[in-house]
């Protein structure tokens, strides 16, 4: 499996709500219905060494611990497809609290441990497959597949090679999809509509490609909870992490009748932040003469829950053109950082602020870091000497129809040579190094 920039991430470091009004924040941030979905990879007694397996493995005991815990919350067991169809046509009547958990890749123990589990408790899930993997050493076989499909569960496509979508051309992308689904479609004999973006990767020239594959709905891997009003190939997942599943239960679905909520601290911990949260983070970091889209944009890039710093979101929007900038924070990161990484993550920033707000004509990224300030010099006002100097910039062009998929034109990056070096290791770029245009 390949893991994407956010991954890391996302395994380690998940929003904390702190202070005395945590509790009551958190309980106030849930709706009155809850519909959610979760992400699974792998339930096994084997547990694998090594950082991401470990925390993407569920023991049975685990899983079935978490089976029983949604029963005793009175939560009602859906595919992913079932929980979009139940929430449209339903709507204010839904049920309380509905759950769609899904098995990503298809790994042979989802069919060996999640899938008896599953059976025990009268449950469904949905199962992503990554089709180029099926028959292989540890993966499903079609007849697996066939098995989920007969007992109720939903099949859903998760591409060929498990590519990473957005760097992929749009034909190549396409193929991807439509070539997974018809293989599903073949094994199992009925229609395949929900798919799964690797690594939940993304941008408006991929959900395009989806759409277009006749996919009817997709999740992805940003946290959140499914309204009626959800793009349903935008569908928000919460990822399960080994020993802390029902922890994420607690947090975001509320304590079952009855139970106490132990280790409020803990839950916090592992609760993403929801959407009134961040965007109260975010009115404080936006500037410009659009402020509402500068704060969509800023919640869109806090919900991705990057490693770098994001200091200030700014949207000049004068006709013809709408500008963004987005100013990072050169140092303090979240965790180990590095060039290749740091390049990654800004490119998925860019896309994630033109799939944010359609209507933006440029990006431009820059990241400074302080500088030493002689005492008694002023920091502001019009004989302020400079507090910060900038050590990467660059700038992001789009062209085409903001209904369509655009073509996004990268330009040059500035490299500060002193601060590329500085990062542990910077193998990826040379510092002050300028990057010729390209497009993509």
């Amino acid at each position: 499996m390949r893991f994407g920039p956010q991954m890391a991430l996302a395994v380690i470091a998940v929003a904390v709500v702190a202070g005395s009004g945590a509790r009551a924040q958190a309980r106030a941030a849930r709706p009155d219905r809850l519909s959610a979905i979760y992400m699974y990879h792998h339930v096994s007694p084997l547990v694998l060494p090594g950082r991401y397996q470990r925390a993407l493995t569920m023991t049975p005991d685990e899983f079935d611990a978490q089976l029983a815990w949604l029963k005793r919350r009175h939560c009602r067991l859906l595919t992913v497809d079932g929980m979009l169809s139940d929430v449209r046509r339903l709507a204010a009547r839904a049920p309380a609290c509905e759950v769609a958990l899904t098995f990503d890749d298809g790994y042979e123990d989802a069919a060996t441990f999640a899938f008896p589990a599953l059976r025990r408790y009268h449950d469904v899930a949905s199962f992503y497959i990554i089709t180029g993997k099926v028959g292989a050493q540890g993966h499903v076989t079609a007849a697996q597949i066939r098995a989920l499909r007969a007992a109720g569960m939903e099949i859903g496509a998760h591409t060929v090679h498990h590519y990473d979508l957005t760097r992929l051309t749009s034909a190549k992308g396409a193929r991807e999809i439509g070539s997974s689904r018809t293989a599903l479609e073949h094994w199992i004999g009925a229609p395949v509509l929900s798919f799964a973006y690797p690594s939940g990767r993304f941008n408006a020239a991929v959900v395009a490609e989806a759409r277009a594959a006749h996919v009817r709905d997709a999740v992805t891997t940003v946290p959140g909870f499914v309204g009626s009003s959800t793009d349903p190939l935008l569908l928000p997942r919460y990822r399960m992490l080994h020993g802390k599943g029902l922890a994420l239960f607690r947090a975001t679905l509320g304590p079952p009748q009855g139970e106490h909520a132990k280790g409020w601290h803990l839950l916090q911990s592992l609760a993403p932040l929801d959407r009134r949260t961040l965007a109260g983070i975010a009115r404080k970091r936006i500037a410009g003469n659009a402020p509402q889209r500068a704060e969509a944009i800023c919640i869109a890039l806090l919900e991705r829950r990057f490693p770098e710093q994001i200091l200030k979101v700014h949207l000049l929007a004068m006709q013809p053109a709408a500008v963004a900038g987005i100013l990072l924070s050169g140092v303090k990161f979240h965790e180990a950082m590095n060039a290749r990484r740091f390049r990654a993550d800004v490119r998925s920033m860019v896309r994630t602020a033109f799939l944010s707000d359609k209507a933006l004509d440029e990006v431009d990224v820059w990241a400074t870091v302080p500088i030493a300030v002689g005492a008694g010099l002023p920091v502001s006002g019009d004989f302020a000497v400079p507090a910060s100097r900038t050590v990467f910039s660059t700038a992001v062009t789009a062209t085409g129809h903001a209904s369509a998929a655009r073509q996004l034109t990268w330009g040059a990056e500035y490299w500060d040579a002193d601060w590329t070096r500085d990062l542990t290791p910077a193998k990826a770029v040379s510092g002050g190094r300028l990057r010729r245009a390209e497009s993509r």
